[in-house]
């Protein structure tokens, strides 16, 4: 299974490319897709939306995944799940701030300018908060997904894993704030990002806990799988 994380997050770096490479050079697809798509999500909007949107869109924003992450990780600690802390705030840290800051200011698209409701300061692509509400929502649908045994569990993590992120994104479009491409690219990415890393998780994990174990310190984390 461990290859077939590695491959599917290879398929996903490549369609993230697709949608870089397309806003870098203009295609003119680009600007068809966004156009519609802003069109028939901002279509929707009224007072009473937005206020509701804009609040709960930060549940994907750099303070919120940051509250988040803090808790996951010092709950992870507890569990003398160490390695797996570890793992998670760095994931969350290398991919959603540092790896997408950098490739904002690269591909240096600015924002929309239609009807914008909510004031952001940095660049366009990819969004940040689609990329983060991506890796860590889903990071911990995969991992419960994985755990669970029984089917209807598997499904409804799933789902609401899913919902949750295509809320963010939707939001992002709504409040006029990124364009679609922005919003599947950072899907796009945060995918690859997870299955990647857990990849690297697994390759990474025996040798870190042998390591731990030597210095007589018990790491609890778990296989996302056997």
């Amino acid at each position: 299974m461990n290859r077939t994380f590695s491959i599917i997050g290879l398929i996903f770096i490549l369609i993230y490319l697709s949608f870089a490479t397309s806003v870098i050079v203009g295609f003119h697809w680009v600007e068809s897709f966004d156009l519609s798509i802003i069109s028939a999500v901002q279509s929707q909007v009224t007072d009473t939306g937005a206020s509701i949107v804009s609040t709960v869109t930060d549940i994907g924003g750099t303070e919120g995944i940051t509250i988040l992450t803090i808790t996951a990780v010092v709950i992870l600690f507890i569990k003398k799940m160490y390695f797996a802390g570890l793992w998670f705030g760095m994931t969350v840290l290398i991919s959603p701030c540092f790896m997408v800051s950098i490739m904002k200011r690269i591909i240096g698209r600015d924002r929309p300018d239609f009807l914008v409701l909510s004031q952001e300061t940095s660049l366009s692509f990819p969004s940040g908060h689609s990329t983060a509400s991506t890796v860590f929502f889903g990071t911990l649908g995969l991992a419960l997904i994985l755990s669970f045994q029984t089917i209807w569990k598997k499904y409804v993590t799933g789902l609401i894993t899913c919902l949750v992120i295509l809320f963010v994104m939707t939001s992002r479009i709504y409040l006029g704030v990124h364009f679609p491409t922005d919003v599947l690219a950072g899907l796009s990415f945060g995918t690859a990002t997870i299955l990647l890393l857990i990849w690297l998780y697994h390759l990474v994990r025996p040798s870190f806990l042998q390591w731990l174990s030597n210095k007589n310190i018990t790491d609890k984390s778990p296989a996302f799988y056997s």
